[in-house]
């Protein structure tokens, strides 16, 4: 059976009508009248700003050629929408749409998408917004040294292509979100010297291709998780001045890659794990401003000290004696092998230098 059109666009509109309707109902069983309102005025601010902003950006100024680069329109769109939250009252952005999107401060294009956010120490003091989150394309985003307050959004863990996260030096509040473990890509998470609290995600542990982690200078309570030893390439670690308790997981012992780790100024307890002595890349240890129990790791000792941590040197164990000569018979062996293969050099030349005519 064939529908005229003018029958359909009416069954469509009074299918609108009667799911919009279905809406409100539910509106206002859950918030009342007064609720349903402030619902009808948030939904139609929010279409007309969308609107609004999707016509600004499709001038051909700030996106050439629009029709050919929606996600680039989109990306500007968003950007206009969250301006003014995140600005805040003193920060100054150039974004507009009489500006090309490449030319607005701290925006990075590529392949015609918005792939970089660097707005370091331009004064911002609004919040993060959520809409961030529609960035699909961000792979960098550095908000640092700023005076942005509130909290991480969630829609953060959206941006499935981030490889750089830096939200440090603000006055952000609330807990680590565990959205955040969602970057499969991120190498750089940088959230010190802000005001969150909560513990540590677990769920950090799974960002694999991590290189930097540092959250120092937070309120953060409860033990450091063990997952962070899953960490594999981890150069990085900075948990310092919080509140954090426990012991240090010995299976921080398993960073390989690890050539700098700041515990100092929590409420550490426990003793220091004489395994964190296997990490050959580190040269960066500090754990003063806990409250450690024992002594100093022999292997450990070249990085810390003693006086500082108001703790002594573990006496040598007869284990320790037998690692020190294994490691002076290996220096050893290694030297006669050299010494050997110069020796042969040498003989080999003679013997040409004899069979010179």
């Amino acid at each position: 059976m064939n529908i005229k059109p003018s029958m359909s666009k009416r069954a469509i509109r009074s299918a609108s009508t009667l799911a919009l309707a279905a809406v409100v109902a539910i509106a206002l069983l859950l918030t009342g009248a007064d609720g349903v309102v402030a619902f009808y005025a948030d939904a139609s601010d929010d279409a007309l700003h969308s609107s609004q902003f999707t016509e600004q950006c499709s001038n051909g100024v700030a996106v050439p050629s629009p029709a050919d680069n929606p996600g680039l329109v989109a990306d500007c769109a968003t950007l206009l929408a969250i301006k003014t939250t995140l600005a805040g009252t003193s920060g100054n952005l150039n974004w507009s749409p009489d500006i090309h999107i490449s030319d607005w401060d701290g925006v990075a294009i590529e392949n015609n998408r918005v792939s970089g956010l660097d707005i370091e120490n331009n004064r911002l003091n609004g919040t993060i917004p959520a809409a961030l989150g529609n960035l699909d394309n961000l792979a960098i985003l550095n908000l640092a040294d700023n005076r942005l307050t509130g909290k991480i959004p969630i829609e953060l863990g959206n941006l499935d292509n981030l490889r750089d996260l830096r939200l440090s030096d603000n006055r952000l509040t609330g807990q680590i979100p565990v959205e955040l473990s969602n970057f499969a890509n991120l190498r750089i998470l940088r959230l010190s010297r802000n005001q969150l609290t909560g513990a540590v995600p677990t769920e950090l542990g799974n960002l694999a291709n991590l290189v930097w982690l540092y959250i120092s200078g937070n309120q953060l309570t409860g033990e450091i998780p063990t997952e962070l030893g899953n960490l594999a390439n981890l150069d990085v670690l900075n948990l310092a001045d919080n509140q954090l308790t426990g012991e240090i997981p010995v299976e921080l012992s398993n960073l390989d890659n690890l050539d700098t780790l700041n515990l100092a100024n929590n409420q550490l307890t426990g003793a220091i794990p004489p395994e964190l002595g296997n990490l050959a890349n580190l040269e960066d240890l500090d754990l003063a401003g806990n409250q450690f129990t024992g002594c100093i790791p022999l292997s450990l000792s070249a990085l810390l000290s003693a006086e500082t941590l108001g703790l002594t040197i573990c006496a040598a164990t007869a284990a320790d004696r037998i690692s020190a000569l294994e490691t002076q018979f290996a220096e050893i062996a290694s030297a006669l092998s050299a010494l050997e293969s110069l020796l042969a050099d040498i003989a080999n030349r003679l013997d040409a230098l004899e069979a010179a005519p």
